[in-house]
C-alpha cells in the first residue's frame, strides 16, 4: 500500500477539502488546517510538503483578501 497513491478533493462554499496520499505520506489541507501524516518507515519528500504548505498560506491569504475586498462598505 506504501506505493499507492491517490487523490481526493471536495469544495464547497464554506469549505475546501484536499487529501493527497503518496508513498506512506498522507497530506490533508482544510480552510483552517494543513497536516502531514506518514506511516512507518516512509520518507518524506521535504521539497514536496514544503511547496505544499506554501501553496496552501499563498491561497489562504487570498481567500482573506478576497473576504477583505467584499466586506469593504461603497
Amino acid at each position: 500500500m506504501a506505493n499507492d497513491g491517490f487523490m481526493y478533493v471536495e469544495e464547497s462554499q464554506q469549505t475546501y477539502k484536499r487529501v493527497v496520499h503518496l508513498d506512506g505520506v498522507r497530506t490533508t489541507v482544510c480552510e483552517n488546517r494543513f497536516e502531514i501524516t506518514v506511516q512507518p518507515h516512509c520518507e518524506i519528500w521535504e521539497q514536496l510538503a514544503v511547496q505544499q504548505l506554501r501553496e496552501w498560506i499563498r491561497w489562504r491569504k487570498a481567500q482573506e483578501e478576497l473576504q477583505n475586498t467584499r466586506s469593504v462598505p461603497r
